[in-house]
């Protein structure tokens, strides 16, 4: 082989390897200054641009851990992530932060936005509600271990919102249980919502309780049923329910599936919780903090 032809495929060679390198698809961020990369950072979160936010804040992260601008991406990393509706990664971005960062002023904001993000991926209460249960015990540990923070009062919004949708499953099964007749089923599934000490405190109390003396009038259980009468008209006297309780437990009346249906209550994520959905963003401090 001659030196030209040697010196032709080497020339190749390096043309090859040089365009496998740098393809057009390829996203490299310049290697900034921290202080840079964060401006440019927070300045793509204000723009909406949650992508790109998301990988800056990474990026400085990564490149420089031991800066103290790096905490800071740490923090914004789960707003950036929840905005774009990656779940999955704002919850590990938040479990990182209160990992590494347990004492951090910053900790109940990584505490709430692991609630939400958990929420967030909650479809409804016929669904299986183990996010629901996540979010709340995050939403709790806001509520319990900073009560004093600017996340408390969301938080404890949040778990009330909870606890209400974990009280709507139950009931969704025992209504179903009911409308089907299977009254043992139906009788348990009401009861705890009647006896759980955090169901207890919603308004699904109400019917669980109307639906309990119903129950109890079909097993013949007439002292049961007087008894549930009771507590309903002593707690939700104006209540929907109570007038139709004294007729039917003095077998004066009944109720059909569709008038019972009638009376209950859908969840209601109104306006209320949507500027909760919407994520909150972290506060503005310096990198010291």
């Amino acid at each position: 082989m001659t030196m030209t032809l040697r010196a032709l495929l080497a020339a190749l060679l390096l043309l090859t390897l040089a365009a496998c390198s740098s393809t057009p698809d390829e996203d490299v961020t310049p290697d900034l200054p921290p202080e840079t990369l964060y401006r440019q950072a927070t300045e793509a979160l204000k723009q909406g641009q949650y992508t790109n936010a998301s990988r800056m804040f990474s990026d400085l992260d990564q490149r420089h851990p031991f800066s103290p601008w790096a905490v800071r991406a740490q923090i914004n990393l789960i707003y950036a992530d929840f905005k774009r509706e990656e779940f999955a990664e704002a919850i590990s971005h938040a479990e990182r932060f209160i990992r590494l960062h347990p004492r951090h002023p910053e900790a109940a904001y990584a505490y709430y936005m692991r609630g939400l993000a958990h929420y967030r991926q909650v479809k409804d209460a016929y669904r299986d509600q183990d996010r629901t249960r996540k979010a709340a015990a995050a939403f709790r540990e806001v509520v319990n271990r900073f009560p004093t923070s600017d996340y408390a009062w969301e938080a404890k919004q949040m778990l009330d919102h909870c606890i209400y949708r974990m009280a709507e499953q139950e009931m969704v099964v025992a209504r179903y249980y009911l409308d089907r007749e299977n009254w043992l089923a139906a009788y348990n599934r009401f009861s705890a919502v009647v006896e759980s000490k955090e169901y207890s405190a919603t308004p699904l109390v109400e019917e669980a309780l109307f639906s309990l003396l119903v129950i109890a009038k079909k097993l013949g259980l007439d002292g049961e049923a007087r008894n549930y009468a009771a507590v309903l008209g002593h707690n939700f006297p104006n209540g929907r329910f109570y007038p139709l309780a004294p007729p039917l437990v003095e077998g004066r009346g009944g109720i059909s599936k569709s008038q019972l249906a009638s009376l209950r209550t859908e969840v209601d994520e109104g306006s209320f919780f949507a500027r909760f959905f919407e994520g909150l963003k972290p506060g503005v401090l310096t990198p010291g903090n």
